[in-house]
């Protein structure tokens, strides 16, 4: 490929990307592509001074070129299968589903239900002491309905249950506004029960938003990475099937590789190459590698070596985000303890996302398989 086109290639590659630490990623890789022009010049004048080397010398780089070209190909399925994994592991699990309905009001996984604990406070420093007499069994329906149907407000707060303990709260506020039956004192403890709720819920979908923003910034980066992964492949398939540059120049990544870059596709081509060379059973190797399309470039490998260490960068993060999102959940689950009398089905619940949690990250590594990815990578020749 000429220098121009490698130089409008990285344009649109960076243009394409959202966010600097991205265009970050893309441009050490297309800092390596800018130099492949000058990579492939200096391969050219080699394979002309190969001309007077010996055959013993032209058949050891050919030879490492096609063994490179091979492997290259059986790390790009690898790299490939991994990253669609990573992006794979974000979509919804049975552990952040079991998470999701702890915000529900109506659950009662963690030994109190929302309704029930509120109704407690208002009968005891509410309804007691107020002149609403007959009213009282309506109200309480009016503050059920309220907990048990939560409506998101924006202008309140974006967390439906809150939005609800803050509607009764106002509710309460209104209602006995008038009545001197009902102290300043009962209203401030009534607001101070109330708040633990507030503060729990709170805190659950704090932590919920803030892995949801971190889970969009890794889909970010795995669109990145695809991206560079495509171009990698695509640039590797047209250097070995010339003829095919325009067929290849829109097709996805898994198509290109089953097509054109498996390590199977890349052996036969290579074995059709060469029979193009042979004659009475033999190799002509300084004539196969004036063909050009079995030359390797060091930059190929290096960007190979990029890919990799970008693929695990990726992951690491991931992980270590899903470690702090599971940490902060049992940190307020066992902060829930001042909210129910029956602490045993916190601790119940804990075990259980403990387990669950457990089984996400094996998934998670099992399906990933960062292991084969890097495996095959070492596998390739360096130069």
């Amino acid at each position: 490929m000429q220098k121009n086109g490698f130089i409008a290639l990285a344009l649109c590659f960076v243009a394409q990307m959202a966010t600097a630490q991205n265009e970050v990623v893309l441009k050490k890789y297309f800092d390596l592509t800018k130099n492949t022009y000058d990579s492939l010049v200096i391969l050219q004048k080699q394979t002309r001074n190969l001309q007077s080397a010996s055959e013993k010398e032209a058949k050891e780089l050919y030879e490492k070129n096609t063994e490179a070209l091979r492997r290259t190909a059986g790390a790009m399925d690898a790299i490939n299968k991994s990253t669609s994994a990573l992006k794979a592991s974000l979509s919804a699990t049975e552990y952040f589903t079991a998470i999701s309905a702890l915000n529900n009001p109506t659950n009662e996984e963690l030994g109190f239900r929302l309704e029930t604990e509120i109704l407690k406070v208002i009968d005891e420093k509410i309804i007691k002491k107020s002149r609403l007499g007959k009213k009282a069994d309506r109200f309480k329906k009016i503050v059920s309905n309220i907990i048990n149907n939560p409506i998101t407000n924006f202008i309140t707060s974006n967390i439906p249950v809150v939005n609800s303990i803050s509607s009764v709260v106002n509710l309460v506020n209104q209602t006995v506004l008038d009545d001197d039956n009902i102290a300043p004192d009962d209203l401030k403890f009534f607001s101070q029960e109330i708040k633990r709720y507030v503060e729990h819920y709170e805190n659950l979908a704090k932590i919920s938003v803030e892995l949801e923003s971190q889970s969009k910034q890794m889909h970010t980066k795995i669109d990145a990475l695809e991206s560079l992964l495509n171009d990698f492949v695509r640039n590797s398939s047209t250097d070995l099937y010339p003829t095919e540059a325009k067929n290849l120049e829109n097709l996805a990544t898994n198509d290109l590789i089953r097509n054109y870059y498996s390590y199977a596709k890349v052996d036969a081509t290579i074995r059709g190459i060469e029979k193009r060379f042979t004659s009475s059973g033999k190799i002509d190797y300084i004539k196969i590698l004036e063909d050009g399309r079995l030359n390797y470039s060091i930059v190929g490998r290096q960007k190979l070596d990029f890919l990799g260490d970008e693929l695990s960068k990726i992951s690491n993060e991931y992980l270590n985000s899903l470690d702090n999102y599971h940490k902060n959940v049992v940190d307020i689950l066992q902060k829930a303890n001042n909210l129910t009398q029956d602490k045993s089905k916190i601790a119940q619940k804990i075990e259980s996302l403990n387990r669950q949690y457990k089984n996400l990250r094996n998934s998670f590594e099992q399906n990933l398989d960062l292991k084969t990815a890097k495996s095959r990578i070492t596998e390739v020749p360096k130069y």
